[in-house]
């Protein structure tokens, strides 16, 4: 008896053990073709030798908007030659339809099948309102212009940085931060839920894209 339970109590760790080093892989499909594709591959870059191992990133900079973007992210998922255990969509409101913007959240719960999860990592008004989160908290409205205006005066003020829409390095710089953008835009979601604002087109301002860190922060360098 004392073998038999032995023997089991080894196959189980064998199985712990492979289930830890089974890599997963992402896909995150931005909306823009240089400021998120350029934060998101400093992303990539911070995954340490081991975890390149466990956790595989890929980052594709489309141009598409909302809708398109999620019907890009299928496709591309589709006739990849690698499976894709999360795909992460990172789209701005703008001036896009409410209705376009609203439903990509559906649309990925919809699409996500046990075997791969989408995720709508939207920011309202933009992609910038994220970066910004890392300095301050707001809960002014304001339009995307605005948004990025806010972040070079933040970057110049705390960094000494000159943001431009293109810039190199942005996820490196300000993510010794990233604990208090996650907090802050916890509070975001919190705020506009007592206000009622449960659509994302009437969260203004507010972002998802905190949530990938969720899943791979734990394997980020730092």
């Amino acid at each position: 008896m004392a073998a038999k339970k032995s023997k089991g109590w080894r196959s189980g760790k064998r199985e712990v053990r492979s289930r830890m080093v089974q890599m997963t892989r992402h896909l995150v499909v931005t909306e823009g073709k240089e400021t998120e594709p350029r934060y998101f591959e400093g992303v990539r870059a911070a995954l340490c030798a081991a975890n390149e191992r466990k956790v595989a990133v890929i980052v594709k900079g489309t141009g598409k908007h909302t809708l398109d973007l999620l019907d890009f992210a299928v496709e591309h998922c589709r006739y990849a030659p690698e499976t894709f255990d999360h795909v992460w969509l990172v789209y701005d409101k703008d001036d896009f339809p409410a209705s376009d913007f609203d439903a990509m959240e559906r649309k990925c719960t919809e699409l996500s099948d046990g075997s791969r999860t989408f995720h709508a990592l939207w920011s309202n008004p933009c992609f910038e309102l994220w970066p910004l989160l890392h300095f301050r908290y707001t809960t002014a409205p304001m339009s995307a212009a605005e948004c990025q205006r806010a972040l070079a005066q933040a970057m110049s003020k705390d960094l000494g940085i000159e943001y431009r829409k293109n810039l190199d390095g942005t996820f490196g710089a300000v993510d010794d931060k990233r604990g208090e953008a996650l907090q802050r835009a916890g509070r975001l979601d919190t705020h506009h839920r007592a206000l009622g604002n449960i659509k994302p087109s009437a969260q203004n301002p507010a972002t998802k894209v905190g949530e990938i860190f969720d899943v791979i922060g734990p394997y980020l360098v730092g």
